[in-house]
């Protein structure tokens, strides 16, 4: 039997070596991707959102995962309450979508009566507060914290909730209230060509909470106030030439 010589011996050797580390770095690797980053308390300006992270102790979560949406795919839109808004955009269809699609939502809730608090993307597991440099675009199994100013910020509340659908093709994105928050359901926000060099935007809320006073007096009016900023604050973005808020593509 013919002898190999030691250098080819050596060389199979550090091969195997280094593919024993390689692998057991990208298991290293995919295990911290799974640590959610903590969050600090002292990086979120509105001291109603620090409170409802306290209390749903979310800053104690040893994983982001264990945060749950109150849309799921038993849910039945005929068992909320609807609430449909209608907005207008003189820009493209194509435009529309794809400034909504790479906004970075937490400068487009900025406005009197929304202030945004902090982002965990629960995949891989990472906390964005609002003075960060870096954002990343919208996707889902973000989950945005808010502060909603209300009559002018006499009142402050906090909201929480999930993007749970994008869909590229119809040129739809979906978010529900995350477990926890008083009201429950989902909103859908749905992009359409008007034929006529305008995009019609249609805002639909599912919604319902404990409380029939809350439901049908005190929500509707504050929601369409609150979305009304929004999507006043994204019309602004639109026009602006230097817009900021999108996303730089190479």
């Amino acid at each position: 039997m013919p002898m190999i010589p030691n250098v080819i011996l050596h060389y199979f050797s550090s091969m195997k070596i280094m593919l024993i580390l390689a692998l057991a770095g990208l298991s290293l690797q995919a295990g911290i991707s799974q640590v959610p980053g903590p969050v600090d308390l002292h990086e979120i300006p509105q001291r109603k959102v620090r409170s409802y992270m306290s209390a749903s102790k979310i800053d104690q979560m040893e994983s982001y995962s264990m945060i749950h949406s109150s849309w799921n795919n038993g849910s039945n839109e005929s068992d909320f309450i609807l609430n449909e808004a209608v907005y207008y955009l003189n820009y493209k269809f194509s435009a529309v979508w794809d400034a909504y699609r790479k906004v970075i939502f937490a400068k487009a809730w900025k406005g009197k009566s929304v202030r945004f608090g902090l982002l965990i993307s629960k995949y891989p597991g990472s906390v964005t507060y609002a003075d960060s440099p870096d954002f990343p675009e919208i996707d889902t199994g973000q989950v945005y914290f808010l502060n909603l100013a209300v009559l002018r910020g006499l009142f402050n509340v906090a909201v929480a909730f999930e993007i749970i659908r994008i869909d590229e093709k119809a040129r739809e994105m979906e978010f529900s209230y995350i477990d926890g928050n008083k009201t429950r359901g989902k909103q859908s926000i749905r992009f359409f060509d008007n034929r006529d060099g305008r995009t019609r935007i249609v805002h639909d809320t599912y919604y319902k909470s404990e409380s029939s006073f809350r439901d049908n007096i005190l929500y509707p009016h504050f929601h369409k106030k609150f979305i009304g900023e929004f999507h006043g604050n994204m019309r602004k973005y639109i026009e602006d030439e230097n817009n900021p808020l999108l996303v730089s593509t190479p």
